[in-house]
């Protein structure tokens, strides 16, 4: 279960400001960086990113961006946290269930936050709409 969202860095830029009015939507990443354990509870470093450009393609013009960077704290018993850790040290990524509540959960915050810092550079917002679910890739 969450029980804490920080974000310790916020990072916006206009590269162009000139192309402003040829923004497209942006192209939106969430990185998970590091999976520890501090204080009893798992600690999970992110990065969520907006990269803005004027079209498509390689001859697209980068515009701006927005990076936000933090931890999300999980309350988890101790056999749980030691099993997402070890996860993630291992494959690089999250139980199921904890990645969609984590994504989630920073797409939303990140979008709110992230809608603020693009209307004060006049950017689009960053919102993801939507929930998102995570399945187990199939198997051929």
């Amino acid at each position: 279960m969450i029980t804490n969202f920080t974000m310790d860095k916020i990072d916006a830029k206009i590269e162009e400001i000139g192309l402003l009015p040829n923004q497209r939507y942006p192209k939106l990443n969430i990185s998970i960086d590091d999976v520890e354990t501090k204080n009893e509870k798992v600690v999970i470093s992110y990065t969520f990113q907006a990269e803005y450009k004027d079209g498509e393609g390689d001859k697209s013009k980068d515009i701006g961006h927005i990076k936000l960077n933090g931890i999300v704290e999980l309350a988890e018993d101790k056999s749980k946290q030691a099993k997402i850790v070890e996860q993630w040290k291992e494959k690089g990524n999250l139980p199921l269930e904890i990645a969609e509540e984590v994504i989630n959960g920073l797409n939303f915050r990140c979008s709110a936050t992230g809608t603020l810092v693009a209307y004060s550079l006049g950017l689009i917002p960053p919102l993801v709409i939507g929930q998102t679910k995570i399945s187990e890739p199939s198997k051929k």
